[in-house]
């Protein structure tokens, strides 16, 4: 039995993961998320009230992941706002972006890595990253950096557990989709994010990949 945990199932990439993985035979899926509808309350996994702000209540992960099986962690819930120039951005939204895109994901790895070890049990990460984890976008200065600075967290991971074949970190990069967030992208002030025409286009022109067919994708090429 392999357990899967997911991150942000209540819409976007992660609830076409989530329904991707839900049926998926000798898995135990075990869904994160602020909240849950009816639909996902009635599915056969168990799922997990997080609140990835709030990073002093987190949960404890050795209580819900049974012992036995391999264990793979999908880092899937992010926040793309605030999105404008800094020194007019919220301080209240910058602190949620930190706590959501970097911090809690690494306090949760950090938990998962000590319960794999002391189990002899094998991890793999996978990472739901971005293009802005590597070069600048002018208004995006939060995500960027956020995205940034977990990804350098688990490359670091990565080369401590080099020797070590218990932990594998993955990068994933799932281009652009039709979701929330690029929603949001398309809503922002164009004075604070100036690509946004650019932005606006990739969904007039067709350009954006839906979640369904992104999602099997990922699961088909890194969810063993």
């Amino acid at each position: 039995m392999q357990h899967v945990i997911l991150t942000g199932i209540s819409r976007g990439l992660g609830k076409a993961l989530f329904e991707n993985l839900v049926s998926r035979e000798d898995t135990h899926l075990i869904g994160m998320g602020r909240t849950f509808s009816k639909e996902l309350e009635k599915s056969q996994v168990s799922l997990v009230a997080c609140n990835l702000s709030d990073t002093e209540n987190l949960p404890v992960l050795k209580n819900l992941v049974p012992k036995g099986g391999d264990v793979v962690f999908i880092n899937n819930a992010g926040t793309v706002e605030p999105i404008g120039a800094v020194g007019g951005l919220s301080v209240d939204k910058l602190r949620y972006a930190a706590a959501v895109n970097y911090i809690s994901p690494m306090l949760l790895c950090n938990q998962l890595i000590a319960l794999c070890k002391e189990n002899g049990r094998k991890l793999r990460i996978v990472n739901i990253s971005s293009g802005a984890a590597h070069y600048p976008i002018p208004g995006w200065a939060a995500y960027c950096s956020s995205k940034a600075a977990f990804k350098m967290f688990l490359d670091v991971v990565a080369e401590q557990e080099k020797t070590d074949s218990m932990v594998e970190v993955v990068h994933v990069d799932p281009g652009i989709m039709d979701t929330g967030m690029q929603e949001q992208i398309r809503a922002a002030d164009a004075a604070g994010f100036p690509r946004l025409a650019e932005f606006q286009a990739y969904k007039t022109a067709g350009k954006l990949r839906t979640p369904e067919e992104t999602a099997q994708q990922i699961i088909r090429d890194y969810i063993p």
